[in-house]
């Protein structure tokens, strides 16, 4: 019995004890000379035949907003140092509806919520993956972006 209740006190701290950390600044990738331009400012991840999947540096929509959230967190995990419940409880969190506008990255509450859900039956990163990228993404307008539910 005393087993029992130690694992679900020790289930509680992990879910609601995590500490606060500071989030590091996303790093500053130049894609010049990286990539190939094209003559419209766009970068070229690759070129197959008559094809083409080109990334625009200044695009800002809900998916790359997904993307700069998830950096954040990403970026801010290190295993021994900072756990992913760590990281998702400290990183910024968006003021507006359309998170993908702010003048800096952030993630929206809503997903910090989705995410602590999911941790209650899952790992850290089956966790993460299911509330940012699962088929229904917490963040706002992922989901209709990409032809899924809204």
């Amino acid at each position: 019995m005393k087993r029992t209740g130690f694992c679900l006190l020790l289930a509680v701290c992990v879910l609601s004890c995590d500490k606060k950390i500071k989030v590091p600044e996303l790093p500053n990738v130049q894609l010049e000379g990286l990539l190939p331009k094209s003559s419209n400012g766009n970068f070229t991840l690759f070129e197959v035949s008559q094809a083409k999947l080109n990334l625009n540096p200044l695009a800002k929509d809900p998916l790359t907003g997904l993307g700069a959230c998830s950096d954040l967190i990403t970026y801010c995990f290190e295993p021994g140092k900072s756990s992913l419940d760590d990281c998702v409880h400290s990183v910024p969190l968006c003021q507006t509806r359309t998170p993908w506008e702010e003048s800096r990255p952030c993630c929206p509450e809503v997903c910090v919520r989705a995410y602590e859900s999911n941790r209650k039956r899952a790992e850290p990163f089956v966790a993460f993956e299911s509330a940012f990228f699962g088929a229904r993404s917490c963040y706002p307008g992922v989901s209709e972006l990409v032809g899924g539910a809204p």
